[in-house]
């Protein structure tokens, strides 16, 4: 198993639209998402090696229950009710997350700082008209105290797929305020016309 530890200087997760099944959060930092649009490095012979290698290892959380007994467990975010996040360029889709691989927002110095490219630390869902939740991506996860508290602070940013990762800043459930991380979409189970590591997919639906 190919494990990761890096900085991960992520992108903006959530803004909201307007079915019951979304969600607009607030007090998100977003930063240019332009960087996230690179057609040819997606084609690259070693982001491809590395796309296989993921789908390989997620390929079994397709059966939604698959996913609940290996920990996916906690909807993002709102742990209480699934919810889409989505803004007017597209939807996230639905956030599980494996909490033993992220860690608390309660103690962000203190959470996971090793990412591992087999394991994502959640998987994303569309829900289809029948209520059946099909696995379209997958999102890595590491909060910035604990990259820093792990690698030092001012650790340079990393890439993972050969994507450079962006940073974002938001609320979590269960921490204080907005809480700085890192975090990349990777759309390796549905196309996404607006770039494979863009974090909203206007051809998923909520």
């Amino acid at each position: 198993m190919r494990r990761i530890t890096f900085s991960v200087l992520a992108l903006a997760a959530v803004a909201g639209c307007t079915g019951s099944d979304t969600v607009r959060p607030t007090n998100h930092d977003h930063l240019d998402l332009a960087s996230l649009r690179n057609p040819a490095l997606e084609k690259s012979a070693e982001v491809q090696s590395g796309i296989a290698e993921v789908r390989r290892a997620t390929a079994q959380f397709h059966n939604f229950d698959k996913a609940l007994e290996a920990g996916y467990t906690v909807w993002s975010p709102n742990p209480s009710t699934g919810v889409c996040p989505s803004n007017a360029e597209g939807n996230m889709g639905y956030h599980l997350v494996n909490l033993a691989l992220r860690g608390s927002a309660a103690n962000p110095a203190g959470a996971d700082a090793t990412i591992d490219l087999t394991r994502p630390e959640m998987l994303l869902y569309e829900k289809l008209p029948s209520g059946k939740m099909k696995l379209v991506g997958v999102e890595y996860l590491v909060f910035k105290e604990a990259w820093e508290a792990a690698q030092g602070a001012g650790a340079p940013p990393p890439q993972v797929l050969g994507q450079p990762l962006p940073a974002s800043s938001h609320a979590f459930p269960g921490g204080t305020g907005s809480i700085a991380h890192y975090e990349l979409h990777a759309w390796i189970w549905s196309p996404n016309p607006l770039g494979m590591f863009y974090p909203y997919n206007p051809d998923i639906s909520c």
